[in-house]
């Protein structure tokens, strides 16, 4: 729950971010462009959320607290519960970022808060 948390925080400073550097610009952008714009920032955050949620479920399997199976299952089942389907999991930025954010991760499967810039950064560049 925690990891969800923390994963969904740094996408939404991911976001807000981006939207304010869209504000501080001078000149109004044309709807159709701020909706692209909006379009790719959704799709970045989604993204991000995705790879961090997959990167925390390998963790979990990785130190012995979750089957394989039982980590696919409730990743997906999360994805869903969110609107996200299960198979931006196989989008190569997601699989390539995913287990470098995994690299980030404590121990208990959390993000190391002395790590988070790095993954915020990531997040920004990679995906």
């Amino acid at each position: 729950m925690r990891l969800r948390r923390v994963i969904s925080c740094l996408v939404f400073s991911l976001a807000l971010t981006s939207c304010r550097s869209m504000a501080a610009e001078q000149s109004p952008l044309p709807p159709e462009v701020q909706r692209r714009v909006a379009t790719v920032l959704l799709a970045r955050s989604i993204r991000a959320y995705s790879a961090m949620a997959h990167a925390g479920s390998n963790c979990l399997v990785k130190s012995g607290r979750l089957q394989q199976v039982q980590a696919d299952r409730a990743l997906a089942i999360s994805l869903q519960e969110l609107g996200i389907s299960p198979a931006v999991l196989l989008n190569p930025l997601v699989q390539q970022v995913s287990p470098r954010l995994q690299a980030l991760l404590l121990e208990d499967c959390s993000l190391d808060p002395e790590r988070e810039q790095e993954a915020l950064s990531m997040i920004r560049d990679d995906l």
